[in-house]
């Protein structure tokens, strides 16, 4: 990304990653040592002004303990995930692959440009 200017998409993904990091009681420079990358690099990801490759975003997922599509939502598609799965249904959901995640968030970028 050019310079200093944010990009709605990775300010998302920064803010979803900063808010499971602070969950798991987690400090910056611990979480980028985890992930074998500077604390200021994770502070740029955290902070909107770099996006992640996705290979990257599959490592934070894994530590995270979150899918990577969690990654790409907004606060009110994660308040309404989370109650999807929270509902005494939830044995009638399908089993989400890994491929139909990696479908979903490529929808949501398209529909974020």
């Amino acid at each position: 990304m050019a310079g200093t200017k944010k990009q709605r998409l990775a300010v998302i993904v920064g803010a979803n990653i900063t808010a499971r990091r602070k969950l798991l009681g987690w400090n910056q420079a611990a979480f980028a040592e985890r992930l074998g990358m500077g604390a200021d690099s994770l502070s740029r990801i955290e902070r909107g002004l770099v996006a992640p490759r996705f290979q990257r975003l599959e490592e934070i997922a894994e530590i995270l303990e979150c899918s990577v599509a969690e990654l790409f939502m907004t606060q009110e598609d994660l308040e309404k995930y989370r109650i999807s799965f929270s509902s005494p249904k939830q044995e009638e959901l399908p089993t989400v692959t890994r491929s139909e995640i990696i479908f979903l968030a490529e929808k949501i970028i398209q529909r974020l440009k």
